[in-house]
């Protein structure tokens, strides 16, 4: 019965219905009572508290109060209440808005990497980094990543646009001709999802290249672009 209960509650935050405010509360119990029903825990968190926003931010000692509630589960809630003040009181998003904010990102994350990883800065409308994708083959010279993954990361997360990098760990920055093969074939899918690609940059030892600086990422987004490829009323 409680299983049962628990799947359709999911299964309304999966699909984005609207929930009740014991209800969330009850999804978030999921976890502390991995096969209890917690539905009369939740309601009478909210009977003593008022609202989930006091049932995180409450002492250890106020939530042991109320019946059902261990020291355990009032620590997790405690938790919760602590990582939604750090979210709001700072900024914990990188930005990116032009290519020397990206060098300097990319050295950050790419520097001294031992293999070549590829990796994907999904940005929102005001230059936010809100995802990170990054992709290894543990491999000093090589990584690979299906296209199928990529079409994918693009359609579910649906960013406004993307900066893509990868280094080279013991050849010079210049792109060779799987980099370009793997940038048109990015710039196709950003194209057919509506999103912009911004750049693409290799570091390496000797340096970073940018595909935006050098005008190649514009001269592959004419030629690769779905309209030319496929025709203007495609």
């Amino acid at each position: 019965m409680h299983e049962g209960h628990r799947r359709r509650l999911l299964e309304k935050l999966k699909n984005g219905d609207n929930l009740f405010e014991h209800e969330l509360l009850e999804i978030l119990l999921f976890n502390a009572y991995p096969r209890k029903n917690v539905n009369p825990i939740a309601h009478a968190l909210l009977q003593r508290f008022a609202g989930i926003d006091e049932v995180i931010n409450a002492d250890i000692e106020e939530l042991t109060m109320v019946e059902g509630v261990g020291e355990n589960v009032a620590l997790y809630l405690k938790c919760i209440g602590q990582c939604m003040r750090h979210k709001n009181s700072c900024d914990s998003f990188a930005h990116i808005k032009n290519t020397e904010e990206l060098k300097k990102f990319v050295t950050a994350r790419l520097g001294g990497k031992a293999s070549e990883v590829l990796e994907f800065y999904l940005m929102d409308k005001s230059g936010r980094v809100r995802r990170i994708f990054s992709y290894t083959s543990n491999d000093p010279s090589r990584v690979v990543v299906q296209p199928e993954e990529i079409a994918k990361m693009i359609s579910v997360c649906r960013p406004h646009g993307v900066y893509m990098a990868h280094n080279h760990t013991d050849s010079p920055c210049f792109p060779s001709d799987a980099d370009d093969d793997m940038t048109k074939k990015v710039q196709v899918i950003c194209n057919l999802n509506n999103v912009r690609l911004y750049d693409h940059c290799i570091f390496a030892p000797d340096g970073i290249y940018s595909y935006f600086l050098t005008n190649r990422l514009d001269d592959i987004a004419r030629e690769y672009s779905v309209s030319n490829l496929f025709g203007k009323n495609f």
